[in-house]
């Protein structure tokens, strides 16, 4: 019997794991032929080796330009560094671009996944309201059961009107605002 059930909360998992495989190939396939470098550039920009040789680089152009003008009375970029300036503002706003436009996407496709979530929450409700509908006609029918009203069963047995939780919810947060 716990094989059983072990077997099946397994073949759970594996169904929910493999619905998650789904939304990522989704999401995957949705990549223009612009998005995709963009996103192998943001996946090795958000790498601590990045900072770390960034850093390096730095350091070992002031040093060098230092140096040279110790050795030689021309450094190919003398202080305050205007090529070092340069090149480190070319790769801010390369990095902050790239950053924008991910977080973007990581905005759409978390839209999406929020849309699906409110879809089955919502499917879910109504599937629970059906069920306790059926219990209370089943509580009901059987002889042997004792039948009484029972005011919370029948109000649970509406299926929650969305529309009327948003109302709820605007009006509380329109009245938390003019506390304020």
């Amino acid at each position: 019997m716990a094989q059983a059930h072990d077997d099946r909360f397994a073949q759970l998992i594996e169904g929910n794991a493999e619905i998650n495989a789904l939304l990522r190939q989704q999401a995957e396939a949705g990549l223009t032929n612009l998005h995709r470098p963009i996103e192998r550039l943001g996946a090795l920009l958000v790498r601590p080796v990045f900072l770390v040789v960034s850093l390096t680089v730095a350091v070992l152009w002031v040093l060098l330009n230092l140096d040279l003008k110790v050795v030689t009375s021309r450094p190919w970029d003398a202080p305050p560094f205007f090529w070092l300036q340069g090149l480190v503002g070319v790769l801010s706003l390369i990095t902050t671009a790239t950053v924008l436009v991910s977080q973007a996407r990581q905005a759409q496709l978390a839209e999406q996944r929020a849309q699906l979530q409110l879809q089955v929450i919502l499917l879910t409700e109504q599937r629970t309201a059906k069920l306790i509908g059926l219990l209370e006609e089943l509580r009901r029918d059987l002889p042997n059961v004792h039948d009484r009203p029972d005011l919370e069963a029948e109000v649970m047995q509406q299926a929650s009107s969305p529309q009327a939780i948003l109302e709820a919810i605007v009006t509380q947060d329109d009245a938390g605002t003019e506390e304020r």
